[in-house]
């Protein structure tokens, strides 16, 4: 419960900040007077849903866990019990009401306050059903239980969910992705994807030999991976799995599944292999015998995580592939962008590592590099990321260069590419001057102090690995920078602003744009039927304006005509 009201506040604190930026930026939503009453409306409508589930959650726990004793919980039922008493009616009254303006004004419908309110009341459930539903199938495994109370939440809080939901996809539309489904299935599929690597720890445990085991109060691994994974799951499956096929593939679409499918399974994937070699890798060097199979205890979940984002990539990649089908299209090329990036981080954090272990031996350091653990299992460590994490990014990005090779000036001039690119040397470069100023300021509080040394080397491991592997990063995507420019500056650039008038075609806006590199718009004439545009017949009429902002007018004929223009 005190989960829930801190997580309300949060929402509350976020639906403040959209309704303040519903007034300064308020758009076709009505007058400054529509706006205000519309951010106290929801604002006051959540906070009555969130004091009405409160009491009515309290009050259904106690009718459903009726031994439980009761002495001393006065002060708090006259508490719920007036929360439900006093919320429920004016939450209805109010939900009515603002039912009625929303059937009367479609504008209310799309307004800020209405989304941000169906978003908070959809987050705020779902993270408490999932609680619930964890606490209620442990308690169905034998892991002690508190009492009733979460069986209440899961009727009471799910019952917000659904219905919340359904008015979402009644207002919004079945097809849409919404924050809130983006949320809930990014949610569902974390939970259900860590309940799933602990289940498949706690039985490789079992079968290996190994031991999983947890406090001895605790629930055994096998235990909180099924209470984990069947709380997720329904969750993941509502929001995701049962609409998928029917959701248009928007920025939204795009955002969970490359970001939170394609990446978030690969990264797992990449970390639970490099745990993986690394817990082998020691256990092999220091002789198996030797310590027995303390050194494998992370092994399981390892090779768990592995399998499970291995499958998470995996479905979330077959996903994306009928989209990718129809050729390089810029999905495909954030896909490969994404991957590359993912491997490139993994390894340049290992380099980090070798670097600190290096330094470490060569100041002839006795302290543990990080949490007690011997230096050369910290190499091994460092090792196995760039082990794993090299290849990956050498593999999308060999790929890309073949792509960039095949198409050197669409595949440059891509949004992925630069992204990619900018980003990467820019995180670099930051990341190296911040390290360079820390290491000068514990380089300098020894020399001020007279105590330069080999503790001095020590000092600067951490931000001299920094600085070396974020300078190499860097410098290797600034040749990439410029070797793009350059076979960009080179290619012939036609108008800066492009006005296309004649037939609807947005393969010709986008490839006009490859070509010019300006501004590409289109208008569909609705006068007369011309014929298709012709992308060769546009580059020869384009090729003479190189600077000029231009209008191309197809005629009935065919016929391109060019006006110049003012750019706007």
């Amino acid at each position: 419960m005190v989960g829930t009201l801190v997580l309300a506040l949060v929402v509350i604190a976020l639906v403040a900040w959209g309704g303040r930026r519903a007034l300064s930026h308020g758009g076709p939503r009505g007058s400054d007077g529509t706006s205000i009453r519309r951010f106290f409306t929801y604002l006051v409508l959540f906070g009555l849903l969130m004091v009405a589930v409160t009491g009515v959650v309290g009050l259904l726990a106690r009718v459903i866990d009726v031994g439980r004793p009761t002495e001393g919980f006065e002060d708090l039922l006259a508490q719920q019990t007036a929360f439900a008493v006093v919320g429920l009616p004016l939450y209805v009254v109010l939900a009515a009401w603002t039912r009625g303006h929303i059937r009367s004004d479609a504008a209310e419908a799309r307004s800020r306050g209405f989304t941000l309110y169906l978003t908070a009341a959809s987050v705020v459930s779902v993270v408490s059903v999932v609680f619930a539903l964890q606490i209620t199938v442990g308690w169905a495994l034998g892991v002690p239980f508190s009492g009733g109370s979460q069986f209440a939440e899961i009727v009471v809080w799910g019952g917000v969910w659904l219905v919340h939901r359904a008015i979402e996809r009644r207002v919004v539309g079945r097809d849409v992705l919404t924050v809130a489904g983006l949320l809930g299935a990014a949610v569902g599929l974390s939970v259900a994807s860590a309940g799933t690597v602990l289940l498949l720890g706690g039985l490789l445990g079992q079968v290996l030999g190994i031991s999983t085991s947890t406090a001895p109060d605790a629930p055994s691994a096998v235990q909180l991976g099924v209470m984990t994974l069947a709380a997720g799951l329904p969750v993941w499956a509502v929001c995701w799995l049962l609409p998928a096929r029917h959701l248009q593939r928007g920025t939204l679409w795009h955002v969970l599944v490359l970001l939170v499918g394609v990446a978030g399974g690969l990264l797992t994937a990449v970390v639970g292999a490099s745990v993986a070699l690394d817990r082998l890798l020691v256990w092999l060097l220091r002789g198996a015998g030797a310590s027995g199979t303390s050194q494998l205890e992370a092994l399981p979940w390892a090779l768990g995580a592995v399998v499970v984002g291995g499958v998470v990539w995996a479905y979330h990649r077959a996903v994306l592939r009928p989209a990718a089908d129809t050729g390089r299209t810029e999905v495909r090329r954030a896909y490969d962008y994404l991957l590359a990036g993912v491997g490139i981080v993994a390894a340049a954090v290992g380099l980090v590592v070798m670097i600190v272990a290096g330094v470490e031996g060569l100041g002839g350091a006795d302290a543990a590099l990080v949490g007690g653990s011997d230096p050369l299992d910290t190499v091994i460590a460092a090792a196995t990321l760039m082990a794993v994490g090299g290849p990956v990014w050498w593999f999308f990005w060999r790929r890309l260069e073949r792509e960039v090779a095949a198409d050197p000036v669409g595949e440059r001039r891509s949004a992925s590419r630069r992204v990619y690119v900018l980003v990467l040397f820019g995180v670099a470069g930051v990341a190296a001057v911040g390290a360079l100023l820390a290491g000068v300021v514990s380089a300098l509080q020894d020399v001020f102090a007279g105590t330069v040394g080999p503790q001095t080397l020590q000092a600067v491991r951490y931000p001299l690995g920094i600085i070396v592997t974020s300078g190499l990063v860097a410098a290797y995507h600034w040749t990439v920078l410029r070797a793009d420019r350059g076979v960009l500056g080179e290619q012939r650039h036609g108008p800066r602003y492009v006005m296309l008038v004649g037939p609807a075609d947005p393969d010709v806006v986008r490839a006009v744009h490859a070509r010019t590199g300006g501004a590409v718009s289109l208008l569909a004439r609705t006068d007369t039927t011309a014929p298709p545009w012709t992308v060769d017949a546009l580059n020869e009429v384009l090729a003479d304006l190189p600077d000029a902002a231009v209008v191309v007018l197809a005629g009935d004929d065919g016929e391109l005509r060019t006006i110049p223009v003012t750019p706007p």
